[in-house]
């Protein structure tokens, strides 16, 4: 399965420095972050606010998202807390004709969080796993983040419905 197709997060992702506000010479709010992957630049005018945290991570509240890097013309992205800047997520962006996740399942979610759909963007977060040198990729698709590109908020909602798998193998 494929959760995802390439979509387009220029209203949620930062753009790269070349094209921001720091090449225009315009202020911006930059913070340099050791992440996994390396030293990545982020802009704090692009973070997202998660207004009740992630769960079971209490104080991670602002997070800022980027391509991975390695993967820039891929699915992947990096989901990075800015400040703790200790914790962090690989992302992948939900597509929903897959139909992995039922649609009225979705707007209910979009009514509970109070996104208007045309303002959500949703996102699932992976879990690798090394298994005798082979490399597999899940999802969950239970508790799936919802992002609301007009305001640049994002919660991960817990799905009432208890079909969805926490960790679903997908393929790229």
């Amino acid at each position: 399965m494929n959760p995802a197709t390439l979509m387009d997060y220029s209203q949620i992702a930062a753009p790269p420095l070349s094209e921001g506000k720091a090449a225009t010479g315009q202020a911006s709010d930059l913070v340099v972050i050791d992440t996994k992957f390396g030293q990545i630049e982020f802009d704090r005018d692009f973070a997202l606010n998660f207004p009740k945290g992630v769960p079971g991570f209490k104080g991670y509240n602002e997070f800022a998202l980027a391509r991975l890097p390695g993967h820039e013309d891929g699915n992947l992205l990096l989901l990075q807390s800015i400040e703790p800047s200790d914790l962090s997520f690989v992302v992948i962006g939900y597509d929903a004709a897959a139909k992995l996740i039922t649609a009225e399942d979705i707007a209910e979610a979009q009514r509970y969080l109070g996104i208007a759909p045309e303002d959500c963007a949703m996102m699932l977060i992976v879990r690798f796993e090394n298994r005798d040198g082979k490399v597999s990729m899940t999802v969950n698709l239970r508790a799936p983040l919802f992002l609301d590109t007009a305001n640049r908020l994002a919660w991960q909602h817990i799905l009432a419905n208890e079909s969805y798998q926490v960790r679903q193998p997908v393929e790229l």
